[in-house]
Parts: structure tokens; C-alpha cells; sequence
């Protein structure tokens, strides 16, 4: 999915990403999970130097091949087969969604690069982001500003060198070495720490009902 890849890059999502083995969402964290409204949804421009205008009131496939969406249809996520034209590709099971002041997106690997699905090459499959929710919002969402889960954060090094610039990487609270939240709660607590300004955000939002 290439909006979802470029997410990962313009985000900076590298190595200190908060990572899974297993799934961890539960029955449980899915209630109240947000609804989305369903037609194509566009991811804002990812790389300020390399502008990609759409003119959303023009059909999908007048839109500029830079150009990143995926489709919303009855409950479940589709994403542009190749990177060009139209045709799409179920993602189910593949992109869940918790509820929650700050809803949770679980992802596998699969999204981006057509996999299968926890592929046993893969150790660690799942990635999260995550936005800011409504729970008691009944309407359909039409508008998202996306960040992705860390692991941890960069910090100032304690002055035991010469170099008094220099950083060092602290996990959150219950992250293992590979990233690895322990459970549920360290993965909303790292969500809610992980959350940049508004400005270091992806906007997705739905611009159409139809692809043509």
C-alpha cells in the first residue's frame, strides 16, 4: 500500500517503531472502534519538495500516479494493486482499529508489500499508528491525522562524555529490546507518547463515494 509505505518514510518510522509478533488488539479493544465513511480516501502530500496536486473532483483515474489513496468499502480496506491505475486489492484482516480516546491502527507487513500475511520471514509483522478519537461520535469518519506508535524516544545523553550533544534511545516502559510492547496498555501509553504536533501528522481524508 503506497500510502502506507510513505507514511512509514515521512515519519521516520525506521527502527523505533513499536513492533509485534502476535496481534494485540483483542475483542475487547475493538469497542467502540470508529466507523469510516466509505469511498476513497487520499493521503496528503508526503514530500513538501515534490508537490503531487490532485484535483479530486476528476475521477481516480485522472489522478497523477504520485497520487496515494486506498479505498473504504463496507467495514474493510482496499489498496491500489500496483502503482498505477485502479484496480484494487482487499486488505482484510490485515488493518484493524481499536476504540478509544486515541484509537489504535494495527498493520501487517502485507499492506505494503503484497506478503503473506505474517509471513514466517517476518518475526515481527505487525506495526502500529494511531489518532486521536471520538468514542461517543456516531457519525462516520471522513478525516484522520495519522502518527505512528514508537517504541521510544531520543534523549539527551547524561554528560558522561566530552560530547554534550549526543542522544541516547530510551524505550517506554514495557517495550523489549526489538520494540516489542509487553501488552496492551504499554502500546497505549507509547500511542499517546508517540503523538507529534498536529504539523508532523499524515492527513488522510475522504475526497469521493466512487473510484471513476
Amino acid at each position: 500500500m503506497r500510502w502506507i509505505a510513505g507514511l512509514l518514510l515521512v515519519l521516520l518510522g525506521g527502527c523505533t517503531m513499536a513492533v509485534s509478533d502476535k496481534p494485540m488488539l483483542g475483542a475487547a479493544d475493538l469497542a467502540g472502534a470508529p466507523r469510516f465513511e466509505d469511498g476513497v480516501w487520499l493521503i496528503s502530500e508526503l514530500d513538501e519538495t515534490k508537490p503531487c496536486p490532485v484535483d479530486t473532483a476528476q475521477p481516480v483515474s485522472r489522478w497523477a500516479p504520485c497520487a496515494n489513496w486506498a479505498v473504504h468499502r463496507d467495514g474493510e480496506w482496499f489498496a491500489r494493486e500496483k502503482d498505477t491505475g485502479i484496480k484494487i486489492r482487499p486488505l482484510a484482516g490485515l488493518i484493524t482499529v481499536s476504540g478509544g480516546e486515541i484509537a489504535i491502527i494495527q498493520m501487517e507487513n502485507a499492506v505494503i508489500d503484497n506478503s503473506t500475511a505474517a509471513a514466517d520471514t517476518d518475526p515481527t509483522p505487525f506495526f502500529f499508528g494511531a489518532f486521536d478519537n471520538d468514542p461517543t461520535s456516531a457519525e462516520k469518519l471522513r478525516s484522520v491525522k495519522l502518527w505512528l506508535v514508537m517504541c521510544g524516544q531520543y534523549r539527551p545523553r547524561k554528560a558522561t562524555t566530552n560530547d554534550e550533544t549526543a542522544e541516547e534511545f530510551v524505550r517506554y516502559p514495557g517495550f523489549d529490546e526489538q520494540c516489542r510492547p509487553a501488552s496492551i496498555d504499554a502500546l497505549r501509553a507509547a500511542a499517546e507518547a508517540s503523538r507529534p504536533p498536529e504539523s508532523g501528522r499524515a492527513h488522510v481524508r475522504w475526497t469521493r463515494a466512487v473510484l471513476d
